[in-house]
């Protein structure tokens, strides 16, 4: 393959930190591999007093590891109306309890594309053959790249997804306020003349679930592509998972614990349960709602239930490998690192049929659940679990699944896909 001169704009980019700056290392650095590539990011958080971590974090990694062939890294500074949001964004934290952080963090990242399209533009963009902007995954701001002459590329990209309301409101009247706000937003966003721009100007776009893809072939029917954003990590070395039904079958959550997470769907599809003592469930995280979901769980009177609390990644990990089945009831994501570090373990799934857990899960792993209603949720989470209960056989099918499918999702898969792109 001919190495082609990238330039990618990815804000977030650390080798030691989660998240999106997890998506944006793992990608870029593997791309050094097949092209020249520079990359364009934050010295550290946009909205978190947190200015240099993402510099820092990078020093640390080539003064272990040395320089990485193929790979230039240029840290744009963060502009002063980002600095301002950060600040801002402190103060009324407490106040707006976590209200204003889109408002405040597209603002500052706004401001942070420009500084970068103009350090772009001070390099030139003649010295590069493809552009590229990695991260943030979401559709509301594509940066500025794409309005220089060269071939755009963009995504793996997400968020193009409305929550059901009914879902929203279950979950209490901030949850509904935040959905509703932001499905407006959504509509607002996804039919501007700047996002039908972006779409026809790019070359490709990796998209994270249906409902992504949906919206952009709508505008371009050749553009959109699926493509996760994230996959567990290469040290996992996962195994079979052996349920022969005499014993409870050991179910595994994991998640901050807050609206989206939904745990109380599973808390109700357990409660109905002829025999609650056919399984035990391990509760992972904390969070605003650990307090509310664990006086539910008493009075669906689930006394089958450990709440881990926030526990180290070893201590996690090792709670994973304990696990029969993963089951994950989040309703708006894109792909869940834990749930892919759940599949590389070997464990089977069981989740909605929605956002990036949809383009993950196939049948050959888990069981997913139609994303419809609250009450449709609990019953389908019950009727999973009554499988594996009945079926023990099951588990060990969709642990193979689980361990075959986490390969094809790997980074090094992934990137090449990327890298293939570029060339065609």
């Amino acid at each position: 393959m001919k190495r082609l001169r990238v330039l990618i704009s990815s804000p977030s980019f650390s080798p030691f930190q989660g998240s999106e700056c997890a998506v944006g290392w793992n990608i870029v650095s593997r791309l050094a591999l097949y092209h020249d590539v520079t990359v364009l990011c934050s010295e550290g958080s946009l909205i978190y007093p947190h200015p240099s971590d993402c510099r820092e974090a990078y020093c640390k990694y080539i003064n272990d590891n040395g320089e990485i062939a193929g790979l230039k890294v240029v840290f744009v500074k963060q502009p002063r109306t980002a600095l301002l949001c950060a600040i801002i964004y402190q103060k009324l934290f407490k106040i707006t309890k976590g209200f204003a952080w889109q408002i405040l963090f597209y603002k500052a990242l706004d401001a942070w594309h420009k500084e970068a399209f103009s350090v772009a533009q001070n390099i030139g963009f003649d010295k590069f053959d493809v552009t590229h902007q990695l991260t943030p995954v979401s559709f509301i701001n594509p940066g500025y790249l794409w309005q220089s002459d060269l071939p755009f590329y963009w995504g793996p990209v997400g968020g193009m997804f409305k929550v059901p309301l009914k879902f929203a409101i279950s979950q209490g009247i901030n949850s509904f306020l935040f959905e509703l706000m932001r499905n407006v937003n959504f509509e607002i966003k996804s039919s501007s003349r700047l996002f039908k721009s972006v779409v026809r100007k790019s070359e490709q776009i990796w998209t994270i679930s249906s409902q992504d893809l949906s919206v952009v072939r709508h505008i371009d029917c050749n553009k959109g592509v699926p493509l996760l954003e994230s996959a567990a990590p290469e040290v996992i070395k996962g195994f079979l998972r052996n349920f022969d039904g005499t014993r409870p079958l050991e179910i595994m959550w994991s998640g901050q614990h807050e609206p989206r997470k939904a745990l109380p769907l599973l808390l109700y599809a357990m409660s109905k349960l002829s025999d609650i003592g056919k399984v035990y469930l391990s509760v992972l995280g904390t969070g605003p709602k650990t307090k509310n979901w664990k006086n539910l769980a008493e009075s669906l009177s689930l006394n089958n239930i450990n709440w881990y609390g926030r526990l180290s990644y070893e201590d996690a990990i090792q709670t994973m490998k304990n696990a029969d089945v993963f089951v994950h009831t989040s309703f708006r994501e894109a792909t869940s690192l834990v749930l892919l570090e759940a599949m590389g373990w070997g464990l089977p799934v069981v989740c909605h049929d929605t956002c990036g857990m949809a383009l993950a899960v196939d049948d050959t792993c888990g069981i997913k659940i139609p994303f419809l209603n609250p009450q449709e949720s609990i019953n389908g989470f019950y009727n999973g679990i009554n499988k594996l209960l009945n079926d023990p056989q099951l588990v060990m099918k969709y642990s193979k699944g689980s361990l075959s499918r986490s390969l094809e999702l790997s980074w090094d898969i992934k990137v090449k896909t990327i890298a293939n792109a570029y060339k065609k």
